[in-house]
Parts: C-alpha cells; structure tokens; sequence
C-alpha cells in the first residue's frame, strides 16, 4: 500500500522509436544515454533506437523528449506508450468507487432476451469473485 507521499508523487515512463540513418546510430545512442532519465535499451541496423524515459512530470518528459529530438542526426523521435501513475490512481480510485452489478442486472421486470451484450463477463466475474475472497 503506498503512503500519502507516494500516492501525491507523479512517476512517468515512457517509450520512444528514434530514427536515425544508420551511420549515425552509435553516436546517437551514447549521446542518448548521457541525457539524464534517458535509457536506451535497443538499435538496429535500420537505424532505429528503442529509449525509455523516466520523469517526475509531463512537462519533464516532454523537455527530454525535445532535447533527443534536436540531437544532430535524429530523423523523428515518436512516443510510443507513456504510464503515469497518477492516471493508474484515478483509475483505480474510479474503479473501486463503480458498483459491481450493472443496475440493468438488478430490474427483476427485465427479460433476459431483453438484454443485450457484446462483451466479455469472465473479467468482471474474476474481480467480483477476488473482492469476496479478500474480505
């Protein structure tokens, strides 16, 4: 469980692509590694390296972002996927407050031919049944 400092912490990693000519890809990478926050953890001989960024906030990562995208040689640097624990809390948060049976479940004047769904019950069965079992 995390404290009150942790929980008001912002923590983002985030992945790039960074394209290069191919020439230019040593260079590159160790000029990458030398950025604080920044790791590279794969390059190919196309010219593409794979670097994750750690920050503490958006505007933080979004400045390391710029910065390899002005490195000499860099053709484009794309993010790729981002996570923010603050998003992870609010979601969890939401989650936990959501109650467990759609209210359409619970109208006893409902058919069941009535119903429609296209989704899948077996995730929301797992967490139902892992709620009761922590209680």
């Amino acid at each position: 469980m995390q404290n009150e400092n942790e929980k008001s912490q912002d923590f983002n990693v985030s992945s790039l692509v960074v394209m290069c000519k191919g020439e230019d890809i040593q260079r590159l990478w160790e000029e990458i590694e030398k950025i604080p926050q920044t790791q590279c953890h794969y390059k190919d001989e196309s010219g593409k390296i794979i670097v994750t960024i750690e920050s503490s906030n958006v505007d933080e990562e979004i400045r390391i972002l710029k910065k390899i995208e002005r490195l000499k040689g860099v053709i484009s640097a794309q993010m790729i996927y981002t996570y923010h624990n603050s998003e992870l809390e609010v979601l969890q948060e939401n989650i936990q407050r959501q109650d467990a049976v759609p209210e359409i479940l619970k109208n006893d004047n409902l058919k069941a031919e009535e119903i429609g769904y296209s989704g899948d019950v077996q995730d929301k069965i797992d967490n139902i049944l892992n709620k009761k079992r922590t209680k």
